[in-house]
């Protein structure tokens, strides 16, 4: 799956588009299955939190993705956060 994110953009917004609606998955559908926990979830919908790692992975899982699909998706905007923060 090719993932194009705008500045404005953050990861939890491309999930919720086209992970949960699609499926009409619930947040605490997902936490039950993979055991993460809904604060994190609803933090990175809502985009108020990053993915960390291990969720990334358990999420990649969940949704039959490369276990660093996520978590390079979070890396991509982080990198382009701190460009952006530090060109003033």
């Amino acid at each position: 799956m090719l993932v194009n994110m705008e500045a404005k953009d953050h990861l939890g917004k491309m999930l919720e588009a086209n992970y949960f609606l699609p499926r009409k998955l619930s947040i605490y559908r997902v936490a039950k299955d993979t055991c993460i926990n809904t604060k994190t979830i609803c933090g990175v919908l809502c985009g108020r939190k990053r993915l960390p790692v291990k969720e990334a992975v358990l999420l990649a899982r969940y949704f039959g993705e490369r276990d660093d699909f996520f978590a390079k998706i979070q890396l991509e905007a982080d990198l382009k956060f701190e460009k952006q923060r530090l060109q003033g």
